[in-house]
């Protein structure tokens, strides 16, 4: 059964290989562009792993702190994405929790050999 993960990243440029890399990969994968519509996908149908982008149209590692403890957390938690450089947001969501921390430009074979570890844990 391949791994349900969401994607909440606004840019189409960093989405759109991820997508298709982790397709390749055996992954079933929801691109979300914006927190209203990550939010729903959460409530409706919950992923094993959640990719977020801190960039959204509202704070992504807002939005990871309320919900680090909810029953709806990823079963093989979240990836935070953050801009090159942010090594203070980097910090924080490692602080906060988060199963990895990878910055954009993503490399895609570290994102799909971290996808992969986390999601051999659950």
């Amino acid at each position: 059964m391949p791994a349900r993960i969401l994607l909440a990243e606004d840019q189409a440029s960093v989405a759109a290989p991820v997508v298709s890399r982790l397709i390749e990969a055996g992954h079933e994968v929801k691109w979300v562009r914006q927190m209203r519509e990550l939010r729903q996908q959460m409530d409706d149908n919950p992923p094993d792993l959640l990719l977020l982008d801190t960039t959204l149209d509202v704070d992504g590692l807002e939005y990871f702190q309320a919900v680090r403890f909810s029953p709806d957390h990823p079963r093989a938690g979240v990836v935070i994405l953050t801009p090159p450089g942010d090594v203070r947001t980097k910090e924080r969501a490692l602080q906060l929790g988060a199963a990895a921390v990878l910055a954009k430009p993503l490399d895609e074979d570290a994102l799909v050999a971290v996808v992969g570890d986390l999601l051999s844990m659950i």
